[in-house]
């Protein structure tokens, strides 16, 4: 049962990604790759948009999903992961999110890339879902896990509803140290609470949390390098623009948390310089 508390900070992440999705439309080719991470960047890519396709590729080669397999993508954004694998794998898949705005957005824009027959998108929370046991072959899950208000709570669900032998297939920002001190603790706080992140678990601790319920690791990747030239081009966009942001949240033109997101797109490159997070890319099976 969710608290007043968790309530709260659900509605803080729904109202960031719905006041935000312009500065992604603008800077990270939203509307033509309709994805809302960092991408993975290697020797395949020469852009930004073929840096965010690469991660889906990536992710499902990993996870070697198929095209009988029925996937849950656990916090959709606008569905651009739901529909690559729908169109380029085969598979069904169903994407959840707490924002009904991105359930819209998810399904017109299946329906634009005619992906509609393979997908699904609802309203659902990822750590105490409406799935019955077992349900999905694969639980997916990019760039997501990080807003969990307990990332154990996650796990645990993922591993009820997966079948089994399903696997969990994960790709985010984890944190570096246990804990953080004086300009540190500033600037990861000032990254995270931009972006409505609660924290950033540390990665051993979340591999401790799939051991404990049950989960088999498989492999994980340490992908900072992959994602670092994204961190770097999105750092230039804010370095540019902060002190207009400044001026047009004065003047009310841009709220609170539209700003918010540019402060942490800036503090998160200056956090990765100091070795404050890193970025994984974790398998795991049931």
């Amino acid at each position: 049962m969710s608290t007043p508390a968790t309530e709260k900070y659900y509605e803080d992440i729904v109202d960031y990604y719905d006041n935000c999705e312009f500065d992604y439309k603008i800077l990270w080719r939203l509307d033509r790759c309709l994805a809302m991470h960092y991408g993975y960047w290697d020797e395949t890519t020469e852009g930004v948009s073929d840096a965010l396709v690469r991660e889906n590729e990536i992710l499902a080669q990993r996870a070697e999903i198929t095209k009988e397999q029925k996937v849950l993508d656990a916090g959709c954004g606008v569905g651009g992961s739901s529909i690559w694998l729908a169109r380029n794998v085969g598979c069904e898949v169903v994407g959840i999110t707490l924002s009904p705005e991105q359930v819209n957005t998810c399904t017109a824009n299946a329906k634009e890339h005619e992906a509609s027959d393979k997908t699904s998108f609802k309203v659902n929370d990822y750590c105490n879902t409406e799935f019955e046991d077992n349900s999905f072959d694969v639980v997916w899950a990019v760039e997501s896990v990080c807003h969990a208000p307990d990332k154990a709570d996650f796990v645990k669900e993922a591993y009820r509803i997966l079948k089994p032998g399903g696997k969990l297939i994960i790709a985010d920002f984890w944190a570096s140290h246990h804990e953080y001190q004086g300009k540190d603790d500033r600037v990861m706080k000032e990254w995270v609470a931009g972006w409505s992140v609660n924290r950033l678990e540390h990665s051993d601790n979340f591999r401790g949390y799939l051991s404990d319920t049950g989960f088999k690791e498989l492999s994980y990747q340490d992908a900072t390098e992959n994602i670092r030239p994204s961190a770097e081009r999105l750092h230039k966009y804010a370095k540019w623009t902060l002190w207009g942001a400044k001026i047009l949240n004065w003047m009310k033109i841009r709220n609170d948390t539209q700003h918010g997101n540019v402060i942490a797109v800036h503090r998160a490159k200056i956090a990765l310089d100091r070795g404050l997070w890193h970025y994984g890319i974790i398998l795991a099976q049931k």
